[in-house]
């Protein structure tokens, strides 16, 4: 028979009674702590199967998707720590001395994100409307755009190449001088605020251009997207959009050595 794991989703304080998630999820209770936790096969999860496993396209979204549900459940009862995707430990006692051992850390950690949750902002550009809004405001794409109209043959287009590149050019820079701004003001609303790596659009799926992925820990949510609702009305004509996501458990704001 093949030996059982101890995979860990979280940490939270030891509730009173049982928390309202799906069957095989267990609390492991040491001291004022719990994991949140379900038995899973070393045959799969051990560190061997991993490897193989990780490399799975199917496995992996199966995986991550259960990961992050049983998150958000525990979310909605009570504040939760993530641990990382396939977090698993041994034996019940690896948790337990994991909860002991960094007690003071955890429950440090609970504490600053209690009443709080992370929500996430990414801001795209379309190149399009920018072209007919943002773009516009520079008077030398002003004056191009017009002389462009009226040329014909070769200069049309040349002119219209040239075109093309100065407002891809003052595109990125509106990008960059926009997201500098949404940080700012959305850090304003928060708690704290991080920084996340753009992505491409095959990760955001989205054609327009990320300029802002970041992500938000909000104790006002109703503050902050007020905030959010205000800065996407002022940017919106030149070209910007905005996408809120969330709530999600505070997965930017945990230490990477408390998360198992």
């Amino acid at each position: 028979m093949s030996a059982d794991g101890w995979y860990l989703y979280g940490v939270v304080e030891a509730p009173p009674g049982p928390l309202d998630v799906e069957p095989d999820v267990e609390l492991v209770t040491e001291g004022p702590l719990a994991g949140v936790t379900s038995r899973v096969s070393l045959d799969e999860f051990g560190d061997s199967a991993l490897s193989e496993r990780l490399g799975d396209a199917v496995w992996l979204e199966e995986n991550i998707r259960r990961h992050e549900q049983v998150l958000e459940r525990v979310l909605a009862s009570t504040t939760v720590l993530p641990c990382r995707f396939c977090t698993v430990y041994r034996t019940e006692a690896d948790v337990r001395r994991f909860l002991s051992e960094r007690q003071d850390q955890l429950t440090a950690a609970l504490a600053e994100v209690s009443g709080r949750v992370e929500l996430g902002v990414k801001a795209f550009v379309d190149p399009e409307r920018f072209a007919a809004g943002g773009a516009q405001e520079n008077e030398q794409i002003r004056e191009l755009t017009a002389q462009t109209a009226q040329a014909e043959g070769g200069r049309a287009y040349l002119e219209s190449r040239r075109l093309e590149r100065l407002v891809g050019d003052e595109r990125a820079r509106f990008g960059q001088e926009a997201a500098s701004q949404l940080h700012s003001r959305l850090l304003d609303a928060a708690e704290r605020g991080v920084l996340l790596d753009l992505q491409r659009p095959e990760l955001s799926g989205r054609d327009e251009e990320m300029v802002l992925n970041g992500a938000y820990l909000v104790s006002d949510r109703p503050g902050f997207e007020r905030e959010l609702a205000a800065l996407a009305a002022e940017l919106s004509s030149r070209g910007l959009e905005l996408e809120l996501t969330g709530p999600w458990p505070p997965y930017n704001f945990v230490s990477e050595e408390l998360r198992g």
